[in-house]
């Protein structure tokens, strides 16, 4: 109740708002009267106010976590502070040095919303255990647009990355296959990785005598390699193979 004080013909009313942070559109409120006293009648009984549209919001993405193969990496779109309404965008990947499918599952716009009220949203992207040693860290390039809702929201940081690690680890490498061959005839050993690897691997094959009855150098000839699987041959160079990538076995083989 306001009392009007004998011979005053105006009163403010003042309301308060509430900063609440939330970002809002413009919202409106009404004051309104009733119940005169002292034979006093309404001409006007009611007014709108108006609350200013507040606390814009802004969408950002930030960096997928760093997963080993296998694994989901994590990106999180988030908001600069809540909204009163949802707010959603698209979020696409695209190759950075990993490379789908063979390294993750692509995701194409996919529509991913905060709900109002609420500051973040979380989108998997799966990788791909694909037993290739020697990769390293290999990204994955996630974005995020077209933005509703949010109150007229608007994209701060539209990119992000994920970090996929390799978890084979360095690739080891064997010779096995002894053989024994007739004077004239050539011995094939066979050099093995536990792994393929994802770069070329180079390793040194030298030809010696031993046992209890070594050979010479004059009893063996120039040595050659297959990387086919025996097809083909060819020479080996100053004594170093060449292990192509995805290749997981040679043959090694000493004309004698």
């Amino acid at each position: 109740v306001i009392t009007i004080p004998p011979g005053v013909t105006s009163v403010i009313v003042r309301t308060p708002t509430v900063n609440d942070t939330t970002g809002e559109p413009a919202e409106t409120f009404g004051v309104t009267l009733s119940a005169p006293s002292s034979g006093a009648t309404i001409a006007t009984p009611s007014v709108t106010n108006t609350i200013q549209a507040s606390d814009p919001v802004t969408v950002s993405i930030t960096n997928g976590t760093t997963v080993p193969e296998g694994t989901n990496s994590v990106f999180t779109v988030s908001l600069s502070n809540p909204s009163s309404v949802d707010t959603s965008v698209t979020f696409n990947t695209s190759n950075g040095s990993a490379v789908a499918p063979g390294d993750y599952t692509a995701q194409t716009a996919v529509t991913v919303t905060i709900p109002a009220g609420s500051i973040t949203a979380t989108v998997n992207v799966v990788t791909i255990d694909d037993a290739i040693a020697g990769e390293g860290n290999e990204t994955i390039n996630g974005t995020i647009s077209a933005v509703t809702g949010g109150n007229g929201a608007t994209i701060a940081t539209p990119t992000a990355i994920g970090t996929i690690s390799d978890n084979e680890g360095v690739p080891t490498l064997s010779i096995s296959s002894p053989q024994t061959v007739a004077e004239g005839s050539p011995a094939d050993n066979i050099i093995t990785l536990s792994a393929p690897s994802a770069v070329p691997v180079t390793v040194t094959v030298t030809p010696a005598g031993n046992g209890a009855n070594p050979t010479v150098p004059a009893d063996l000839g120039a040595q050659e390699y297959s990387t086919d699987g025996g097809t083909t041959f060819i020479p080996v160079p100053s004594g170093v193979i060449t292990i192509p990538p995805g290749v997981t076995s040679v043959i090694v083989r000493t004309p004698t």
